[in-house]
């Protein structure tokens, strides 16, 4: 499993910070690293440095 992903081009990631709250649009400039937690078929679920997760299609991003 990678430590970490870069985001292939400039992305715009949901993220709800807990239930019942409203869902907020992020947004990533392409070459933005994120921690990887997990790794599954097609996503890598990743923190960034505000402690904010956020699934990653694989076909957004690459191993860092």
């Amino acid at each position: 499993m990678a430590d970490a992903i870069r985001l292939k081009e400039d992305l715009s990631l949901k993220h709800q910070a807990n239930l019942g709250e409203e869902v907020e649009e992020v947004e990533f400039a392409s070459g933005t690293e994120l921690e990887v937690l997990q790794e599954f078929d097609a996503v890598w679920l990743c923190k960034n440095d505000d402690g904010q997760l956020f699934n990653v299609k694989k076909d957004q991003a690459e191993e860092a």
